[in-house]
């Protein structure tokens, strides 16, 4: 499906020899090509992408292999490339680099840094920036359009865990089946939604492989919402670093409630200390 990510894509990788466009066979392997109305049909995509010199051509799944010659392989970021690189081994014996190609709609929030009436621990120290970045690199794997969020747990300077927000059955399911959270506001009923929420990852994954968080300090590129908090909260974290705000402050009385000190980062800043 075309769109400004792919063609910031293209743009950034005008000098490739070849752009390869997954043939109508793929819908068999997957599924979720198939149920995407809003798709071009290959030879239409193809044949915008040569109007704009762009040396398209679209391959089947028998022929990918022979297809792909090139040392160097560019692919987006996105749940079904990296399958598909796995599965035909495509990484063997040449560089993959996998680009993002998602867009995020802007809002003024999500571009907002330290909140207005924060009045906790601000800290610019390199360990906490660097821990907090991660979580941001994290944060730019989820597909979701309006939201990235990525979370990183840490104990005794030992990463746990990472996750970001992302979407089930499939990243691709707000988009292919609508989401239901569009008629809602945000921080208003987060349960009706497909999106696991980074923080709850970790805490999910971090029951399921029996690693206790009790005492572990989190850190998240957006401050966890309500709903985030009390998982943050009974799991055990002691400190919560965070990079951005979130709209409903419900989140921020949680975690002081559970004794979970809350300190924000400034990730931009080029000198170290805190205050």
């Amino acid at each position: 499906m075309l769109h400004a990510g792919y063609e910031a894509l293209l743009e950034r990788h005008r000098d490739a020899a070849d752009v390869l466009l997954l043939g109508r066979g793929f819908g068999e392997e997957f599924r979720a090509l198939r149920k995407d109305i809003r798709a071009l049909a290959p030879e239409r995509a193809a044949a915008y992408l040569r109007a704009t010199g762009v040396p398209a051509a679209i391959v089947e799944p028998d022929d990918l292999r022979q297809a792909v010659t090139a040392d160097t392989l560019v692919v987006p970021d996105e749940e079904i490339m990296r399958e598909l690189v796995a599965n035909r081994n495509l990484a063997h014996g040449r560089e993959v680099i996998f680009e993002r190609t998602f867009l995020r709609w802007a809002r003024p929030w999500s571009l907002a840094e330290k909140p207005a009436d924060y009045d906790g621990t601000v800290t610019a120290d390199e360990v906490s920036r660097e821990l907090t970045r991660l979580a941001v690199v994290e944060a730019q794997h989820s597909s979701d359009w309006w939201r990235q969020v990525g979370a990183v747990a840490v104990r005794d300077g030992k990463i746990l865990s990472t996750a970001y927000n992302r979407h089930h059955p499939t990243e691709y399911a707000p988009y292919l089946d609508g989401d239901p959270r569009n008629e809602f506001h945000r921080g208003l009923r987060p349960d009706l939604s497909t999106a696991q929420h980074a923080e709850a990852a970790i805490v999910a994954r971090a029951a399921r492989d029996g690693v206790s968080l009790d005492g572990a300090t989190l850190y998240v590129s957006t401050f966890p919402c309500p709903a985030c908090a009390r998982l943050v909260a009974e799991a055990g974290f002691t400190r919560c670093y965070f990079a951005g705000p979130y709209a409903m402050l419900d989140g921020d009385a949680i975690l002081r409630a559970a004794g979970v000190e809350l300190i924000w980062v400034d990730i931009s800043s080029q000198a170290g200390g805190s205050s």
